[in-house]
């Protein structure tokens, strides 16, 4: 089908995800990665080098109706040669079962032992409702172009997912992101306030070892001025997940309005090391060095 891009980069972040809680492995993010995907002339060792990587996961994913065909294969880097392929023709109510079992055929093929608790983190789903997590995958297409109407539409998405999963605590961070985005760029009401305040509440009431929730609850305590409550949740979404670009880039939005501007270089930097496309994190960097440049001055004088 058509505009499934989204769907496709969902499955590898899930993927990538359930790798990074594997202590005996070391998975570059998917802002790192997900720049190859329209790469296919590419040599695996010219990836590998550039990623800082030994093995390339490699798929596809062809979607049509209910039905699904993925293809993978783990590649050697330095031989180019196969460590692990295989197809699965599914359905679509089988997604998470063909996530979890990629990870573990990863895993298996690395020869990488596995704790009770590594065990059991490759069998967590964010939801067994396969139509909420569309919502939720297709929610996160657009709410990363951050246009108002953009935003507006995924904040219909997320709202969909958590009608079909009440249970769902990645949508509603979806939801939280949504509101605080809208409060401090758009609207700046008290009701848009408490509605990403109570949205990012519930995300980590339902998973608070949840990196993405942390952050989401972060940002929304930032825009309510709960200083202290942000700055844990920054610290406990980065502790969770130290490539999440969201915590570093928005903590150091954070610090920078509190006028702590030797922080907010740090998180901008640490901001632009997990995300280097992005380019308002060196802007604003640059900016913040010229802002401290004058002050030195003036205190000089």
């Amino acid at each position: 089908e058509k505009d499934q891009t989204y769907f496709c980069e969902g499955i590898a972040e899930e993927i990538i995800n359930a790798l990074c809680r594997i202590q005996g492995l070391r998975v570059a993010s998917r802002t790192a990665s997900f720049p190859f995907k329209d790469t296919a002339a590419a040599e695996p060792r010219e990836i590998g080098n550039r990623l800082g990587v030994e093995t390339l996961l490699e798929g596809s994913v062809r979607k049509s109706g209910n039905r699904l065909r993925i293809t993978v294969q783990l590649v050697d880097v330095e031989g180019g040669f196969h460590l692990w392929s295989e197809s699965f023709d599914r359905e679509m109510k089988d997604i998470f079962e063909i996530q979890e079992e990629i990870a573990r055929n990863i895993v298996r093929s690395l020869q990488v032992t596995l704790s009770p608790e590594e065990k059991g983190a490759l069998r967590l789903t964010p939801t067994r409702h396969v139509q909420a997590y569309d919502y939720y995958l297709r929610g996160r297409s657009f709410y990363y172009r951050y246009g108002r109407q953009d935003i507006e539409f995924a904040l219909q998405l997320f709202s969909r997912a958590t009608e079909l999963d009440p249970g769902y605590a990645l949508a509603y961070a979806g939801l939280a992101d949504c509101w605080s985005f809208i409060y401090l760029y758009s609207e700046r009401r008290e009701s848009v306030r408490q509605q990403a305040e109570a949205a990012s509440r519930r995300a980590i009431e339902l998973a608070p070892d949840s990196a993405q929730a942390q952050a989401s609850y972060a940002v929304a305590m930032s825009a309510s001025g709960r200083n202290e409550e942000a700055e844990r949740g920054f610290e406990a979404a980065i502790k969770l997940d130290p490539d999440l670009f969201e915590a570093w880039y928005f903590y150091a939005r954070h610090a920078f309005v509190r006028g702590d501007l030797k922080k907010a270089v740090r998180f901008f930097e640490e901001a632009s090391r997990v995300r280097p496309e992005d380019y308002q994190s060196p802007l604003l960097v640059a900016q913040i060095y010229d802002d401290l440049r004058h002050a030195e001055a003036a205190r000089a004088s």
